[in-house]
Order: C-alpha cells, then structure tokens, then sequence
C-alpha cells in the first residue's frame, strides 16, 4: 500500500488544514489520526468505501460536528473560534444527497446560498441577484430556475444544490458525492467547473468514487480506510495498485499513465478470510 502519507509536521497557513484529527463514537473510532490540507487553487479528491469516514471528516471540517482530538485551522487559525458567519462566508459546504423538501423554486433555493451576506430582515440586493445567476448558469440550470425544486429529478436537483454553494462565492468548497446522480455529460461538466475555480484560486475538497475522475481532475488526492489516511499525493502515485486493491478490494486496471489514465474495478479481490467472492468477474 502506498505510504506517503500526509505527515508533514507543518500546517499550511492558507487554506483548510486538518491536524491529526480523531473522532470516536459508541466503542469505535469513526476516525484515527486523520490529517489533510486544501489550499487555494487545487481540486483534493477525498476517497475511499463506503463507511470509510468521507463524510464524518467533511462535517468536521465544515464545523457542523467536533472531532474528539485534534485540530482544524482555517487560514492558519483555529476555526472552533472563528465568526460562524465570517466561516460559511469562506467554505462552502454540500452534504450528500442534498436536498430540499420545500416546494419553492430552483432560484429561491440558490439565493438561500447568499444568507451568510444578509443582515437580519435585509432584502436581497443586486449583488445577491447576480450571484444567483451566475451560480445557476456555471451549472446548467439556468432553463429550471423557475421549476418547483421537488419536481426535480434527483441528478437536476443535486444541479441545484451545488448552484447554491456556488452563489455563496465561497474560497473553500466541501463537496460530498456532487457528481452522484449526474449523467456522464454533466459529472464532466462538474469536474470541469471545479478545475476552472481552482484555476480561479478556489479550493475545493471532493468525495469521488470514481477513480478516473479522481485521476484526471484532482491535484491531489487522499485515499480513507477505516478512518485513517493509507494514501496521499498526486493520483498517479496515490492510486497505485496495492492501494486500490487493499482499500477497495478491487483490483482495478490502468488504461494509459499520468492525467490521461484510465482506472478501471476490473475484479473483486480475494478477502484475507478466502470468501467466496475470489476471483468473480
């Protein structure tokens, strides 16, 4: 498996930094040790399987749970006593399958996204209109502004809900499983979207489950299993075989080398207990 882990004594002083952040919940570690950085200007993948610790770690990070060790610092200071407005104004944060059960519109939910910028019983102002529309058109969802968001279907309102995030103009991006749901052409357009904001200077963290994706479009990534971080690094390094194989019990084929390279689950891996899943196809 591949060891270059994020153990780097230094803690970036721009961007989002976990230190060695732990959380444990009825007898068992939900996460062990786990530190990682998003800077300004890079897309991070946040892999691993299911029940790995993905969306535990982006609800810490996004302040809406607290490890029980271990620190985050935004910008090189300890966000447990920043401003929570000042910190929602900075990262953006969508949970998975985000969803909206009122029966208001696509557009009203993405202007929900400006109520960090709002005072109390302010009206939303020109700025706010604008930053809904651009949020809406970056993200193909312009022609469903008007529809009732619980019309939608589940891969146009996860659309939506990224729109909203993206209205807040928020630095920082914590997006879990934005591209669950969508078609082939709009996870393109996602990823797509994510490259021209760090290009932009944006930073975003993304949970992916799909390794290609995460190997042409991230910087960087880290591989979780069972709460702790067993890769990081650049996907060509990251992504190697053993650690495939040993966090996803796949074994999975490489298709070309670099940004270009296709990762293919090709097989189940044998567990270390000799189940009968060894070998299928």
């Amino acid at each position: 498996m591949n060891t270059a882990l994020a153990s780097s004594s230094s803690v970036p002083t721009t961007g989002l930094s976990a230190r060695d952040v732990s959380l444990h919940a009825g007898g068992r570690a939900l996460l062990d040790g786990v530190s990682l950085s998003v800077r300004p200007g890079e897309v991070v993948g946040l892999l691993g399987p299911n029940g790995s610790g993905k969306s535990t770690l982006l609800r810490i990070l996004a302040r809406l749970a607290e490890p029980s060790s271990g620190s985050v610092t935004l910008d090189g200071d300890p966000i447990a006593g920043l401003d929570r407005r000042q910190t929602a104004r900075t990262l953006g944060y969508l949970p998975q399958s985000a969803r909206s059960e009122w029966p208001i519109s696509a557009r009203e939910t993405v202007m929900l996204g400006r109520t960090p910028f709002l005072s109390p019983l302010a009206r939303n102002s020109e700025a706010d209109h604008a930053a809904v529309e651009t949020a809406l058109a970056v993200t193909d969802t312009t022609h469903l502004a008007d529809r009732t968001v619980t019309t939608l279907s589940g891969g146009e309102r996860m659309r939506v809900m990224l729109a909203r995030v993206l209205a807040g103009s928020p630095s920082l991006l914590l997006l879990d499983e934005p591209v669950t749901g969508l078609d082939p052409r709009h996870q393109l357009e996602a990823m797509l979207l994510l490259d021209r904001l760090a290009r932009d200077g944006r930073g975003t963290l993304v949970v992916l489950h799909d390794l290609t994706l995460a190997a042409r479009f991230c910087h960087r990534v880290y591989v979780l299993h069972e709460g702790r971080v067993v890769a990081e690094g650049p996907p060509a390094e990251a992504l190697d075989a053993a650690t495939i194989a040993a966090a996803f019990e796949v074994e999975a084929r490489r298709i070309g080398d670099g940004d270009d390279a296709l990762i293919v689950p090709w097989s189940i891996r044998a567990r270390n207990s000799g189940g009968s899943d060894a070998g299928c196809r």
